[in-house]
């Protein structure tokens, strides 16, 4: 099919994440003019076999032009990104589709620096806020808090990594795949499972002389640091960064 200039595999199989669920995540890139006759409802593709709760996924394939693609590559969205750190370039005709790609698993370094900046004072204020409310006895408040601390500080380890933050059901699996030589990836996961805010401070404490090496101020300037980043002037990245 000379309309089609390539085929991609991202998802768990691309990941090394592969089990009995899995199925194959496909993105195929047609030429302008061949996608402009597909109708929107035909350009996601999907193979289901069995019925109830025997069905299963084989393939997801979703249909899409390099220019079309090219757009994520300025998006703040993990998603836009994410998935192209370890996608498989299965076909690529002209060489382009693979250029595509590497441009959007790439992470910007002013991107990454605004990202490390919000998600610290994310993740140091979502810790005070969790033992705060945990006093007053408020136990699905606490685990939502703490939830919103563990992806701030997922960010921030990620960012550390040149990395994006993956879905949220592959959050566990992919802080495994980290260098993490502070190990603050298992303390996260204690926060979330015994729905306490004591490991994810720790986990903030241990990051704190990488976070001072990137240009993020010491938990004695962290309340300077908020009061700028809630500027006006800020608004911008925090609708791009923040998670309040």
């Amino acid at each position: 099919m000379p309309e089609v200039l390539g085929v991609i595999m991202t998802g768990s199989k691309s990941l090394g994440h592969e089990d009995e669920l899995s199925d194959d995540d496909l993105e195929l890139f047609f030429t302008e003019d061949a996608f402009a006759k597909i109708a929107p409802a035909r350009a996601h593709e999907y193979l289901v076999e069995g019925e109830g709760a025997s069905a299963k996924v084989v393939y997801d394939a979703l249909y899409t032009t390099v220019s079309e693609f090219e757009q994520k590559v300025g998006s703040p969205r993990d998603l836009d990104h994410w998935p192209y750190e370890s996608a498989r370039v299965i076909f690529d005709r002209t060489g382009e589709v693979r250029e595509a790609v590497d441009r959007a698993a790439r992470m910007d370094p002013d991107f990454r620096r605004t990202r490390l900046l919000h998600a610290t004072v994310d993740a140091w204020a979502a810790q005070r806020r969790a033992a705060k409310t945990l006093r007053r006895g408020g136990d699905m408040a606490v685990r939502l808090v703490l939830a919103r601390g563990v992806k701030a500080l997922s960010r921030v380890m990620f960012a550390l990594e040149w990395r994006w933050v993956p879905l949220d059901h592959w959050l566990e699996a992919e802080l495994s795949t980290l260098d993490d030589p502070e190990g603050a990836g298992k303390l996260l996961i204690e926060a979330l499972a015994l729905s306490r805010p004591e490991p994810l401070a720790e986990a903030l404490d241990r990051l704190e002389d990488a976070l001072y090496d990137e240009g993020v101020a010491r938990p004695a300037g962290r309340i300077a640091l908020f009061l700028e980043l809630v500027h006006p002037s800020r608004v911008r990245e925090r609708r791009e960064h923040g998670l309040y």
